[in-house]
Formats: C-alpha cells, structure tokens, sequence
C-alpha cells in the first residue's frame, strides 16, 4: 500500500475517533478560487496539489502537525479571498508533511517538486506561501531547495513552529522578497501544548513585519487568539499596524 493512502486511511480513522474536529460544516468558499477546493468529508483532508499550468500567481497554503485530521488551516484555505492579480491565479494546499505520512521526518519533496514545475512554467509568476505552525518551517524548507527563474515570492508564517534541524527560522530564504510573521504569545489555550513542545518561532528578526496576537485577547468573534485556530491571525487587522496579513500581502502585490 502506498505511504500516502496509507496515511490518508489513518487519518481518516483518528478523524472519526475524534467527532468534534468535523462537526462544522465546510465553511462557504471564496469566489474565483482555481481549482475548486474538494469537498466531504475525505475530500477535505486531501491535498490540493499546485497544477503545472499557466497562471500568473499561486497562492500556497501549507497546514501543521494535525492538519489532516482537524483541518486547523483548512478554513484558512477555503475562505480567504482571491489576492490581487491581474492574470489567473491558483491555489494549493498541502500538509508541512507533503502529506506522505512521514511524522518522524521533515518531508516536503511534493511541494518542492510542484513549485518547480509551476516555476518553470511560468518564471515571471508571483508565488505567495502561506504557512501554519510546522507549515511555517516546511514552507522555508521547501524555498532553500528552489532552483532556476522564478517571480517574486512572499511568505507569510501563522505562528510558525519549528521541525527539526531544517526550521532554521532565523535564515530567511535568499528568494524570499517579502516575509510577514503572526504568532501567539503567551498561549492561554490547553491544545496549543503541542506547539510548545515543537518549539513556537515568536519573533523572527529577519522577517519583515513580526505580529503578535495574545492569547490573552480575543478575536472578532470573542474566542481568545490561539495556535489552533490560525484563520484570526491571517485575516483579522492587527492592532499596531491596523491591517490584516491578508491586506499587507494585498499591498505589496500591488506595489
């Protein structure tokens, strides 16, 4: 049996011994997303490989340790807004692990080996990646081994948690044009232990803009910010600078 239905089979299991990480429907997606995000129950634990197509941006999201059992940044994925582009622009999602089932390694050859394609598809592209938790330092593994002409690329990081000796977070990709990081500090959720143990990255100095998001306030619906619930940290305004990651990003692609 291959690594990646054998991992699809065993998520799907932990799934259903846990019931309340499903309970909610998918939520509505966001218009113009290209490829449709797959739907259901097993549908929406799959990755959504980038396509070898022209375009002229892809829009990367990449989940954390427990992503394909309780969907964490999935919603993130389904929900965003389309960002400025004057062409075509697709969407990806994958799992920090490249969805092979590898918990013991840091395993992101799929998303290397489909953002090389897509970049020698198109070599003047944008390229946006978006990452949570262990998704942070997968996407950052995954810039350090792109090769050849590319367009411009930023990176944003959702309170970003490292993964072995590979996160290296204070070493910034050198394609990497804009990077913009979240976290959330100090935790006040029991289910962001885990990130703990990870090792939460907090302020990265060689970012461009750093936000924090205390657990000790709440979002626009009154939940306290936390680890487990990324989706506040990339679309809701920061106090300080007063936009969202989501806008920042917007600007500079239009800059």
């Amino acid at each position: 049996m291959r690594t990646s239905t054998l991992s699809l089979l065993l998520t799907a299991g932990a799934a259903m011994l846990l019931p309340s990480c499903d309970q909610q429907k998918a939520p509505n997606t966001a218009s113009g997303i290209i490829p449709s995000p797959a739907e259901g129950f097993i549908g929406r634990r799959r990755q959504q490989a980038l396509p070898a197509q022209k375009a002229d941006m892809a829009v990367i999201f990449v989940g954390g340790f427990t992503e394909q059992v309780l969907l964490h940044f999935r919603k993130a994925y389904e929900t965003m807004p389309t960002l400025p582009c004057k062409g075509k622009q697709l969407r990806a999602y994958y799992a920090w692990d490249s969805g092979t089932g590898n918990l013991l390694f840091h395993s992101t050859w799929k998303l290397q080996r489909d953002l090389a394609a897509f970049c020698k598809l198109n070599p003047a592209a944008d390229i946006v990646l978006i990452g949570h938790s262990y998704g942070g330092s997968a996407i950052m593994d995954a810039l350090r081994h792109l090769k050849g002409p590319h367009g411009r690329i930023l990176v944003a990081t959702i309170d970003p948690v490292s993964r072995r000796k590979r996160s290296r977070p204070q070493e910034r990709p050198d394609c990497v044009d804009y990077w913009v990081n979240t976290y959330c500090y100090p935790y006040r959720n029991l289910r962001d232990g885990f990130a703990r143990i990870g090792g939460p990255w907090r302020h990265c100095s060689q970012a461009d803009i750093n936000l924090n998001f205390p657990g000790t306030e709440r979002d626009s619906d009154g939940d306290r910010f936390a680890h487990v619930h990324p989706e506040p940290m990339l679309l809701e305004p920061h106090p300080t600078v007063r936009k969202s990651v989501y806008q920042l990003l917007s600007e500079k692609l239009r800059s």
